[in-house]
């Protein structure tokens, strides 16, 4: 069995599902936040510890409300560049670099995407897919970032 089941739960099930993937979300970027020192990388990491918040309290909401309403998404993101293809993950511990917190803040960002595009597959034609989509979308807008800036910081020359 893959990390991921392929099933569409209840909207019950889906919600709390999607919650905890955001705030597990929240706790890497916590932690990145405490540990980085780029300038650049941390900012961008609180940004994304913020939005992943904003996630978990829409979700939360949604079992009160029919709908779940999701902010806009804005631009859309460009291509991944795969990192998570290049770049292994390490355990975050005490001597965890700033580059080990952005690698495995990128790897993820990549879970998350997964994650979401597996739900809305799972759900298609079911209420909970748009909300999938939507997540994804905005996931990978965070992956996009984070290996835009990781690239910018650590790869300059390619």
């Amino acid at each position: 069995m893959s990390e991921f089941e392929e099933v569409c739960y209840t909207r019950e099930g889906a919600i709390e599902k999607a919650i905890e993937m955001e705030k597990e979300s929240f706790d890497v970027y916590r932690k990145a936040y405490e540990m980085v020192e780029d300038k650049r990388a941390r900012e961008l990491v609180k940004e994304l510890a913020l939005e992943e918040l904003e996630h978990k309290y829409t979700l939360e909401k949604a079992f009160l409300e029919e709908e779940i309403a999701l902010h806009e998404a804005g631009m859309e993101e460009g291509p991944s560049m795969e990192l998570t293809v290049l770049l292994q993950i390490k355990s975050l511990d005490e001597d965890a670099t700033s580059q080990d917190v952005m690698i495995y803040a990128i790897h993820e960002e990549k879970r998350s995407v997964d994650f979401y595009g597996k739900m809305a597959q799972a759900c298609v034609g079911a209420p909970m897919e748009a909300m999938f989509r939507r997540l994804q979308q905005d996931e990978g807008k965070h992956l996009a970032s984070l290996e835009e800036l990781y690239e910018s910081i650590y790869m300059p020359e390619m």
